[in-house]
Order: structure tokens, then C-alpha cells, then sequence
């Protein structure tokens, strides 16, 4: 396979498709950094420690039942995790075309942003709520 394109990415926020709304998906998969170092070291060591999760998607807002607004702005107020799911092609999960899977929390949902004559793209950031943090399921 060669370099990713993203053209028609799959983008799941609580089981709802929104992906003819979202034009950016960054997603993060990160481990802390512990430091190790003892007595006597002429160098830091370090190693990984806990994992955590970001993703931080981009849509055009629409507020009509079922897309953007009705799907996110509940969430923001809540503080139950939802699974978040996205995949590089809106086709099935396979070696080509795993799956980004967390439980995630929404921290923060910009309602509207843009200028006069512009299409209003929002923000929606998601952080890891779950201990078993990101999977990458190809099936």
C-alpha cells in the first residue's frame, strides 16, 4: 500500500457518521515520558510510562437533527466516555484500513467560528476516558 490521501475518512462520535461534515481528523496516541535516572548516571534514562489519547476533529457546523451540533454539544456536558472510531477510508476495517477505537470525553466544542461569507468550521476535542486506551482493530 502506498502514502495515505485522505478523502474519505470514517468519522464515528457515539455510534452517529459524521464524516460528510468533517474536513480534519488529527488523532494522538502518546505515552508519558518517566524519568529513570539514578545515583551516580552520567545521562538521563527514561522509559514509557502511562498512555493517553487526543483526537481533534474538524467539521462544518450544521445544526439539524443528527449532524454536528445535535451529535457534540451534548457531549461536552457530560462526563460519560463515548466511543470515538476513525478510519482512513469510510470502508471496512481491514490490514489496509485499521481502525483509530477510544473511549473518549469531549473537553471542548467550539459552536460556531468563522468570518462574514465563510462556512462555519468547528472544532471538537476528545481526550482518553477509558483504561483501555486506543486500539487499532483491523477487523
Amino acid at each position: 500500500m502506498g502514502i495515505t490521501v485522505l478523502t474519505n475518512a470514517l468519522v464515528l462520535v457515539n455510534s452517529v457518521d459524521l464524516s460528510d461534515h468533517c474536513s480534519k481528523v488529527t488523532t494522538v496516541d502518546t505515552r508519558d515520558s518517566v524519568d529513570i535516572t539514578a545515583m551516580g548516571a552520567t545521562s538521563k534514562a527514561v522509559t514509557k510510562g502511562l498512555g493517553d489519547a487526543k483526537v481533534t476533529l474538524e467539521f462544518f457546523q450544521d445544526t439539524a437533527p443528527g449532524k454536528t451540533h445535535a451529535t457534540l454539544q451534548p457531549l461536552v456536558g457530560s462526563s460519560a466516555g463515548v466511543p470515538i472510531e476513525i478510519r482512513p477510508v469510510n470502508a471496512a476495517r481491514g490490514t489496509t484500513n485499521p481502525a483509530f477505537l477510544m473511549t473518549g470525553l469531549l473537553m471542548n466544542y467550539t459552536f460556531l467560528d468563522g468570518k462574514v461569507g465563510d462556512a462555519s468550521s468547528i472544532s471538537a476535542e476528545f481526550v482518553n476516558a477509558s483504561q483501555s486506551g486506543v486500539t487499532y482493530p483491523t477487523s
